[in-house]
């Protein structure tokens, strides 16, 4: 169960976008912690990046903290956010790599860290600390599944709502978070 009860709400539509699924979009949107990879690093973007906000939202509301703090000196750090996310989901295929020269500002060609910001020594196994057994072990696969380098391997929203994590608090067809 989530730590807090009440009715959600879906708010800041400043920067949404319409379009077709698998349509490109480019810019910095998102708010700081929930951005993915390729928003940070400057790279197109698609309807995907919304699986992965979810994806960390998700984890935010059952954890009761912030998955990705991605703060350095006071401020959102870019640099941060990359090393804090491939301590949680390992290093990017060199794939994902190959997709944006900005990279080249992180990790050499070989995919190795090259910032000079420490990769945290955490897991995700390690930072859910407030489920246990087999809702521990549905989280964990969920964020697996959703924090995913390359966009293509996320899964799409009708994938999630088959997810079984998600699926426990689903009631008469509608997800229930109370």
């Amino acid at each position: 169960m989530p730590i807090t009860h009440g009715a959600p709400v879906i708010s800041d539509f400043g920067a949404a976008r319409l379009g077709e699924p698998g349509q490109k979009h480019s810019g910095d949107v998102m708010p700081g912690v929930y951005r993915t990879p390729e928003v940070i690093l400057g790279m197109d973007w698609d309807s995907k990046i919304d699986i992965w906000s979810v994806g960390v939202m998700i984890w935010d509301l059952f954890e009761g903290g912030r998955l990705f703090h991605a703060v350095k000196d006071g401020h959102l750090n870019d640099e941060q956010h990359l090393a804090e996310m491939v301590a949680l989901v390992g290093p990017p295929p060199k794939e994902f790599l190959e997709r944006s020269r900005t990279c080249e500002k992180y990790w050499d060609t070989e995919g190795t860290w090259i910032a000079a910001t420490p990769i945290p020594d955490q897991t995700l196994d390690r930072r859910e600390t407030r489920l246990e057994g087999k809702e521990k072990e549905l989280l964990l696969n969920l964020a697996r599944k959703i924090l995913r380098w390359l966009p293509e391997e996320r899964p799409s929203a009708e994938d999630l709502f088959e997810d079984p994590f998600l699926n426990q608090y689903r009631v008469g067809g509608i997800v229930n978070a109370a």
